[in-house]
């Protein structure tokens, strides 16, 4: 499972799982046990969630099955919306937040 939510995660964001550890440093050697279904240490994985710029409960459960966010008195937040946010580019995410803001309403 861990295997295959890396490989989605470095195809989407246009990267291979050799590159992604290559740069943060580690040896490709444990990609086959991973595909044969065990997982790396828990500072592997949050290093590269966040090498890929994505949640650590993203790369463990799939962009799929990741647990929805939520906050106090709002609503629940689905996978759509976070498959949409992590696809903008950078430099348009602010231009992005400015608009959403516009059709904001006031709790």
């Amino acid at each position: 499972m861990f295997y295959d939510n890396f490989k989605a995660a470095c195809k989407r964001k246009g990267t291979n799982m050799t590159v992604v550890l290559s740069e943060l440093g580690y040896s490709t050697s444990s990609t086959g046990s991973w595909k044969a279904g065990s997982f790396p240490r828990l500072d592997i994985a949050i290093n590269i969630a966040n090498h890929l710029e994505i949640s650590l409960d993203e790369l463990v459960y799939g962009i799929n099955n990741a647990p929805s966010r939520t906050r106090k008195n709002e609503q629940v937040i689905d996978q759509e919306w976070f498959d949409i946010i992590s696809r903008i580019p950078p430099e348009r995410q602010q231009i992005c937040k400015d608009f959403l803001r516009t059709h904001m309403i006031e709790k």
